[in-house]
């Protein structure tokens, strides 16, 4: 079954956009790295949803707050300042990334935002600085656009199986691997792995459940993800929904394939039986307390 706000999405069709969007995704997400307070798990650096694409929220600055983003339909990047200056770089058509870091850098200057920003991509094969990249640049508004309303889909899943877990938790886009994820936290530390790079290191130091959408590429196609941290004894084993989801032992997670999401009856049902079913192997052989991260949402007051 086919419906409007689950879109089809091949990887070969909108590859150009998906990679300049992605970079520039990096430019303000790596602005955001550098401006906002540290958070455990490096949440200060996520990109989050608002009502026309991506953006880094309020950021303080001194007296003032800073706001940056992307906007899919006016296909712009923008910087927002509490006293009142806005500024928006245009990202098309026939920009190169070279020219949109060049205008970027330069609104920042301007609005005496001063900001240290590492200009070579992150998680990405292609790692040419912003300044030189002079070989990406081609955004497609309908590209993009699809894109978004599909994550704005997913996030109303994430939204609502997060809403009872009583304990921190969030729902991000990160810029790195371009994935849209929702995190709950058991509130349990753990000791950081040595094992790891300085980023990885940090992302692990703490019990968590963390679930995504991830768009794909060349080599695999778009798929949801789910994995528990530390990984529990047998959860290889364990039982998830739908029946078209299961574990990859490869990469010691479950995956579930967006096309079959998309397709199915209730595309929003099967997300949420998904992330409603590894939550409960974290319950079962993660040793969670359910009853102690169990939200009741209190009564409305008679009048």
């Amino acid at each position: 079954m086919e419906h409007a706000a689950w879109p089809a999405l091949s990887h070969g069709e909108w590859t150009a956009t998906k990679t300049t969007l992605q970079l520039c995704a990096q430019m303000i997400g790596k602005a955001r790295l550098a401006l906002a307070p540290p958070r455990p798990e490096w949440l200060h650096a996520a990109l989050l949803l608002d009502g026309r694409g991506f953006t880094t929220g309020a950021i303080p600055l001194d007296d003032r707050l800073v706001s940056m983003g992307i906007d899919v339909y006016e296909v712009s990047l923008w910087i927002d300042v509490s006293d009142g200056s806005r500024v928006a770089v245009p990202l098309g058509p026939g920009r190169c990334v070279a020219d949109i870091w060049a205008d970027f850098a330069g609104a920042l200057a301007g609005l005496g935002i001063d900001v240290d920003i590492w200009e070579k991509p992150q998680e990405v094969a292609d790692t040419t600085p912003f300044s030189e990249n002079t070989h990406d640049g081609t955004i497609v508004a309908e590209d993009a656009q699809r894109f978004y309303q599909l994550l704005a889909s997913v996030n109303g899943a994430f939204e609502e199986f997060r809403s009872p877990f009583f304990g921190r938790s969030g729902v991000q886009l990160w810029w790195g691997g371009f994935d849209f994820s929702v995190l709950l936290f058991n509130g349990r530390h753990m000791p950081a792995p040595d094992d790891r790079g300085y980023i990885m290191r940090y992302d692990l130091d703490a019990e968590h459940m963390s679930a995504g959408f991830w768009s794909g590429d060349e080599n695999t196609p778009a798929s949801f993800y789910a994995y528990l941290t530390p990984r529990p004894d047998g959860c290889e084993s364990a039982s998830v929904e739908p029946d078209y989801a299961g574990w990859t032992e490869a990469m010691g997670q479950w995956l579930m394939p967006y096309e079959a999401v998309r397709t199915s009856d209730e595309p929003r049902q099967a997300i949420l039986s998904f992330l409603n079913s590894v939550y409960r192997v974290a319950i079962e052989r993660g040793g969670w307390d359910a009853e102690a991260h169990e939200y009741v949402r209190p009564e409305p007051s008679a009048r």
